[in-house]
């Protein structure tokens, strides 16, 4: 199970790879499609954690609010940097 510090921790890395760039968001199970397509294309402007919550904010003034319940987890593709701050 996901707890507060795993959430924090994927907030640092949202921010330290995506922050300032256009994303290419999707829904893998297609569950969040219409809200993955909303957001694709835009620019990530801040990324952060609150106890198990997460929230992006885009420049178009559109946020995700991301919680990893039980089960949850991120996937990152393509090149992404990690350092020993955002590593444990």
């Amino acid at each position: 199970m996901p707890e507060g510090h795993s959430v924090h921790r994927i907030a640092r890395q949202f921010a330290r790879n995506f922050v300032g760039h256009t994303v290419q968001a999707s829904s893998p199970q297609g569950r969040f499609a219409a809200g993955a397509s909303e957001v694709d294309g835009q620019v990530m402007v801040e990324s952060w954690a609150v106890g198990k919550q997460m929230f992006l904010k885009f420049a178009s003034g559109q946020w995700i609010r991301g919680h990893l319940g039980i089960y949850g987890a991120w996937d990152f593709s393509g090149s992404v940097e990690v350092d020993a701050t955002i590593a444990s």
